[in-house]
């Protein structure tokens, strides 16, 4: 499958529906999780494409999901108040040129990823794996509608007394959201009369909540050296296998080789015409000479040989890194630096941000991990943004709100409170002492000036009210903390690890660790303490945000 984003999706001339790929791309490119209820294997039954393929309807430029699978398409299991239109529009041309070659573009990829062995170098997840009861698809982040009802037990009642029950809970200053999410109200006008009575655990159980299941995934991409060649050392090696005849009796020594994964790199000797002649070839860990598609195996130099091994192991072996692609916008300095997405996989309605590929980033963080004025460990946010909520706030405030990719997205006011509520759980699952942001003028500095009144509002403002207010139960309240920052050297995450680099940007060494990166600051090296907004979290704190969780809404 072509990876280009624009080849994902397949639209048809004089049709509202179509074929995506996205979500699987996602899912095996970038991490997402897989919301097709089957693993991708060698089995032959299990790697059908149409089952990874989503039926869309297109809106202009943007498109829906219609919870419906290409396979189940084919099998005639359409959804409500669209089949007849779907079948008649898209059922004959999947079957066209353009619509098989898609879903043969599709099972290569399947094919191509199932070869894969494994997937090296992957990031610890914000949040612990979600329970089954866990109705937003991560842990400790729960709906207040469905413990009031679960709370309820065995009262029963008829539908029109649920709703009058139900109206009064949003009185009390329960969300609209929540309860137009947690769609209960088809279910209560079913059981409308006196002999069709629900219980409120019953009720609970059907808040589903289904398309407001939430991700939250590291921004990767493919490392740029798969591979960390070495000098060979004196253990034994596996037989070089698939040698020709004529191969067999040549001398062939190690002259580089791969400690991680077992790669080498043998130098062949050979006779030919003009004298004695040498070539270089990839060998695996298992002893199998790699050759290119056209079979070529040998090589004239060292580099093209661990050229063709990288690429076997970008296939077979792929390594991925976290290090984000706005990196060079934060403060220097800091350790595991990463890019989180919060996403909504499964919101029918696609968003997509000019910033990322992923599908519908309701909001995205950036955030390391530095040392505060009295050695704590602070979780620092270098940022917090929802692309999202900032184009549909515009569109609405200019009147121009006409896309789908312009309607407000689910926690549109309330967004930055669950975005505080995630890195409270992250910050308190990872043991942390504090969680920290910058203040406006830091990011109005940052950003040149853009957008100043915004920036000022948002990290002034908005974020500690939302702090404050989440984090009173817990005994936590927005403080000023001070956080260490390099003014004359910076350190900078890599693949490698850490670099330490002059003010003239000259490298100075290169370490595994933040800590022992340290040893190659200059004598005269500075930091700064800035002061930053913050909120301290001890470990009762830690250990009661871990026990209650947050609610999604308020």
């Amino acid at each position: 499958m072509v990876t280009a984003t624009k080849t994902l999706e397949l639209r048809f001339s004089e049709c509202d529906y179509g074929l995506s790929a996205r979500r699987l791309w996602e899912h095996t490119e970038l991490g997402q999780i897989n919301v097709f209820g089957r693993a991708i294997s060698q089995q032959p039954g299990a790697n059908m494409a149409a089952a990874f393929i989503d039926v869309v309807r297109f809106d202009g430029e943007t498109f829906s999901l219609l919870d419906m699978t290409l396979a189940e398409l084919q099998a005639g299991q359409f959804q409500p108040n669209t089949s007849f239109r779907i079948n008649t529009e898209l059922s004959h041309r999947v079957k066209t040129q353009r619509g098989q070659a898609f879903v043969r573009a599709v099972a290569a990829h399947l094919q191509q990823c199932a070869t894969r062995q494994a997937v090296r170098n992957l990031q610890h997840g914000f949040l612990p794996v979600a329970r089954t009861g866990d109705s937003f698809g991560v842990p400790y982040i729960f709906s207040t509608l469905q413990r009031r009802l679960r709370e309820m037990g065995n009262s029963k009642a008829a539908g029109v007394q649920w709703m009058r029950t139900i109206e009064n809970f949003q009185k009390k200053g329960m969300r609209a959201e929540e309860m137009e999410f947690a769609d209960l109200f088809p279910d209560l006008n079913v059981a409308d009369d006196a002999n069709a009575q629900l219980t409120g655990a019953a009720l609970a159980r059907l808040c589903h909540f289904k398309d407001l299941r939430i991700s939250v995934i590291p921004v990767i991409s493919d490392a740029q050296r798969q591979l960390q060649f070495a000098k060979p050392t004196g253990r034994k090696l596996t037989r070089t296998k698939n040698l020709s005849k004529a191969l067999v009796a040549l001398p062939r020594t190690v002259s580089s080789f791969e400690p991680a994964l077992g790669y080498r790199i043998e130098e062949v000797e050979h006779e030919s015409l003009w004298g004695a002649e040498k070539s270089w070839q990839a060998v695996t860990f298992g002893g199998k000479v790699i050759s290119t598609p056209v079979g070529q195996t040998g090589f004239q130099t060292a580099e093209a040989a661990a050229g063709l091994a990288n690429q076997h192991a970008k296939e077979h072996f792929p390594k991925r890194m976290a290090l984000g692609r706005f990196g060079h916008c934060a403060w220097t300095g800091g350790q595991d630096y990463r890019e989180w997405l919060i996403t909504l996989p499964y919101y029918p309605m696609t968003y997509l941000s000019g910033h990322f590929k992923v599908r519908n980033v309701l909001a995205h963080v950036r955030c390391d991990v530095r040392l505060g004025a009295d050695d704590e460990r602070v979780l620092m946010l270098q940022e917090a943004q929802s692309d999202w909520a900032q184009r549909a706030r515009k569109a609405s405030s200019t009147g121009t709100m006409e896309a789908d990719d312009e309607v407000p997205p689910p926690f549109m006011k309330e967004w930055s409170a669950l975005v505080m509520k995630l890195v409270m759980l992250h910050a308190a699952h990872q043991g942390l002492d504090a969680v920290a942001w910058t203040r406006g003028a830091h990011q109005v500095h940052r950003w040149n000036g853009l957008g100043a009144a915004g920036l000022i509002e948002l990290y002034d403002r908005t974020l500690p009210r939302e702090v404050n207010r989440i984090m009173k139960p817990f005994g936590g309240a927005c403080e000023t903390l001070g956080v260490f920052v390099p003014t004359n050297f910076s350190i900078k995450q890599t693949e490698n690890g850490y670099e330490v680099h002059s003010p003239e940007h000259g490298l100075l060494g290169t370490a595994s660790t933040l800590e022992d990166a340290r040893e190659f600051v200059p004598d005269k090296g500075h930091e700064l303490l800035y002061d930053v907004h913050g909120v301290r979290l001890t470990a009762a704190m830690r250990k009661a945000i871990l026990g209650s969780g947050f609610p999604a809404w308020g």
